[in-house]
């Protein structure tokens, strides 16, 4: 099980940017919705390492957030709301949001046991932040456009944000939604390998 924990950036300084991220996190499907728990602070329950990767990449597209992910059990029956939620995943991702204050890309991926799969999936989702957070916000959103629909064309892009067409071509020429995809699918795969070896390990010891 992933458990997303979410600290904004700067929020004293920043607008409240939680109702937009929860907007923008709304199309992933998870266990436990995504929420606010407190303050500046959004978590949720995901059992898909597709969904976790889309997320990270949904949360770099919208703004800047601390960003810490728990893998691990989580105590049965789930409770409807995650700030009641209890087990390892929960607290290798309370961990996780505090370490990434200060860590590459602002993003951690924790995990009990520890293994080579966390470790390249944490590397590919830094990757992800790191090539968004290298974009304007504008030029973000022609990236999530374009990962969103792959079919858009440059033109269709450009009208959905009242822009020319010369600028998004200027923007995905440089292949940021390219990096951004393929730093996607390798997160995807490493999470999911991670979680199938923690769930073997499980199955062993009982």
């Amino acid at each position: 099980m992933f458990v997303l924990t979410l600290d904004q950036q700067d929020s004293r300084s920043n607008a409240d940017a939680v109702p937009r991220v929860l907007d923008a996190l709304s199309p992933i499907t998870t266990v436990v919705p995504f929420a606010r728990t407190i303050g500046d602070e959004v978590q949720g329950v995901l059992d898909d390492p597709e969904a976790v990767a889309e997320a990270v990449r949904r949360i770099g597209i919208d703004s800047d957030w601390h960003i810490g992910i728990g893998i691990g059990e989580v105590e049965r029956p789930l409770p409807e709301a995650t700030t009641e939620g209890r087990g390892a995943a929960f607290y290798a991702a309370r961990q996780a949001v505090e370490t990434a204050k200060s860590a590459p890309a602002h993003l951690v991926v924790n995990a009990d046991p520890d293994g080579e799969h966390r470790v390249l999936a944490e590397a590919a989702l830094r990757l992800l932040v790191s090539t968004l957070g290298e974009l304007r916000s504008h030029s973000r959103g022609y990236v999530g456009f374009r990962l969103d629909d792959p079919d858009a064309t440059q033109a269709q892009i450009a009208a959905e944000f009242d822009v020319s067409q010369q600028a998004v071509s200027r923007v995905l020429a440089a292949g940021p939604a390219d990096l951004v995809a393929g730093a996607e699918r390798l997160a995807r795969h490493h999470l999911a390998r991670h979680d199938a070896a923690q769930s073997e390990g499980a199955e062993h010891v009982d």
